[in-house]
């Protein structure tokens, strides 16, 4: 590329004028003084706002001035191609310097947009395989990200054509999922910048991400990120999920999980991981501000969705158990009460329990959305507990949960009895780090002695769900002497009364089967009289061995 003809009417003011003289001589390979008046311009643009004001109307030579540049900046990415030279700032510059002049000026924003299809073509450029691998390219991606956002944001209409556009493009041109998948962790922020100012109170645009041909791909990658960085230390990284985690609750304070939810799940898989990090921030969310959600309509659809996906979890979970521990007949016997008052520091070993005869190695991570999907709901039942959300108080997640039923008919409560029973089974106690031994049932012998190491105490993923089930159905059944008989029928007063010990995988769930139990019993006459039949068929001795009752 030789030295440019450059002659702009319109230029008054003397940093235009001079970039444009500095253009005029420019040759491909000696970009350093056309950067430095860039960069001069961009300086006292930072600086100065009511100059950022003036200069558009004041220069009616700078769009041609600017459209220039970004033509040369898009040359110099092909020169460097073919010339396999490398990266060259020029670029970085010409972003900055259109970053600050658009900033917060919408006149501004409207005149530079035009050279947006430029912006992208570069983004393209430096989001390729081979500019990913050179850090250096890294800057000037940032800066491009930035200019993109400062030429949309607080501009409406220019929002909603640049939004529409970037996710309805086709495959290999869909630049927000590149950026996404860029290794520098700064560069990912900027996006989810970009993309929270996009959507920011426009319910029109938020839905887009579930609906429009690349906005699920588009989400997943965020969620996929965002959980990559979810523990690091590093500033920016922090920074990726905390932007991100202000992006998504935009999107559950509009109603959207539901939708969003099915948008990214995977035909023939109970739960994927980006299902189970938006059950995570739903989860956060909840917690933090569980009032947030108080348009009835939308906690209908949220309260129906987490039912439904707390029936396919267990359903599939006790499924797999049942695998696992042979034929739905061996599961059947419901485990043995055993003296509360019992010490905790067992040394008999693992003879008790037998290896699982089919491990599925799924169930980990299902048991780990059960536990997510139980503290979701556990939070909005106690939240419409105190204080109801439709004016006349009739709207309660608590009813709601005792009257759900799955498309077979099964009750939510009766699930939840059954998994219990079937996780309590399959998933031995853990007492300061010693698996504890169950005694066998009453008439039956006990299963020979397994010298191996149990596969099931190496599996991870267990962690609170046996505690956090308890304690939802404990809620449900406060005050409730429908959901407090039907528990009883389905043989889970014993369940729960064997969940009242310590174990180590699940802290505190002694504390929440009691209450639970309590919720049971309480002005509930026939299930006091099943608590009292029931006698413990084992105790601890002083050796902390389980010994039969004579």
């Amino acid at each position: 590329m030789s030295a440019i003809d450059v002659d702009y009417e319109g230029l008054v003011d003397p940093g235009l004028i001079r970039v444009r003289d500095v253009l005029g001589s420019y040759e491909a390979g000696s970009s350093s003084s056309l950067i430095e008046v860039l960069d001069g311009c961009s300086s006292r643009l930072a600086k100065d706002e009511s100059y950022r004001h003036n200069i558009g109307a004041e220069n009616s030579g700078l769009w041609s001035l600017l459209h220039q540049l970004w033509r040369l900046s898009s040359e110099e990415a092909t020169y460097e191609d073919e010339n396999r030279t490398s990266h060259t700032p020029l670029c970085l510059s010409v972003a900055r310097l259109t970053r600050n002049i658009v900033a917060g000026v919408p006149s501004n924003q409207n005149r530079a947009f035009e050279n947006e299809n430029l912006v992208r073509s570069l983004v393209h450029h430096y989001t390729t395989y081979s500019a990913v691998q050179d850090s250096a390219t890294y800057p000037t991606t940032r800066m491009l990200v930035q200019t993109l956002s400062n030429l949309v944001t607080g501009n409406d209409a220019l929002i909603s054509r640049l939004w529409k556009t970037y996710l309805t493009l086709p495959e290999e041109q869909l630049i927000l999922l590149r950026l996404l998948t860029s290794p520098d962790a700064r560069t990912v922020s900027s996006t989810l910048v970009l993309s929270l100012n996009c959507i920011h109170s426009n319910h029109e645009r938020m839905e887009m991400l579930v609906t429009s041909p690349r906005g699920p791909r588009i989400t997943i990658t965020m969620l996929d990120r965002m959980s990559a960085h979810v523990e690091s230390e590093e500033t920016y990284a922090s920074q990726v999920f905390s932007i991100g985690f202000e992006l998504f609750t935009q999107l559950i304070e509009a109603g959207l999980v539901p939708a969003l939810y099915a948008a990214i799940c995977m035909p023939g898989e109970p739960i994927t991981p980006p299902q189970t990090t938006l059950l995570k921030l739903l989860d956060s969310y909840l917690h933090k501000a569980s009032q947030g959600l108080q348009a009835k309509a939308r906690n209908d659809a949220l309260v129906r969705m987490l039912i439904d996906t707390f029936f396919d979890l267990a359903g599939y979970a006790q499924e797999a158990i049942r695998r696992a521990l042979g034929s739905a007949d061996d599961s059947q016997a419901a485990p043995s009460n055993v003296e509360e008052d019992a010490p905790l520091n067992d040394t008999g070993g693992d003879s008790m329990l037998p290896p699982p005869k089919e491990l599925d190695l799924l169930l980990p991570k299902v048991s780990e959305a059960l536990v997510l999907v139980s503290q979701c709901l556990t939070t909005l039942a106690l939240a419409s507990n105190e204080a109801a959300t439709s004016s006349d108080g009739s709207w309660k997640v608590k009813a709601t949960l005792a009257a759900a039923r799955s498309a077979s008919g099964e009750g939510l409560v009766e699930s939840l009895v059954e998994t219990l029973r079937l996780l309590d089974t399959f998933l031995p106690r853990i007492t300061f780090g010693r698996v504890v031994e169950r005694p066998s049932p009453p008439g039956t012998r006990p299963p020979p002695a397994d010298t191996t190491q149990h596969p099931q105490k190496g599996i991870e993923g267990f962690s609170y769900v046996k505690r956090d089930l308890v304690r939802l159905l404990g809620i449900v059944a406060l005050d409730d002497k429908g959901v407090q008989d039907r528990v009883r029928e389905c043989g889970g007063i014993p369940v729960v009364m064997n969940l009242c010990v310590v174990d180590d995988r699940n802290p505190y769930m002694k504390e929440h089967a009691i209450l639970a139990l309590r919720n049971l019993l309480h002005g509930n006459k026939t299930n006091q009289d099943v608590v009292r039949e029931i006698q413990p068929v084992a105790k601890w001795d002083e050796r902390g061995v389980l010994q039969g009752l004579q």
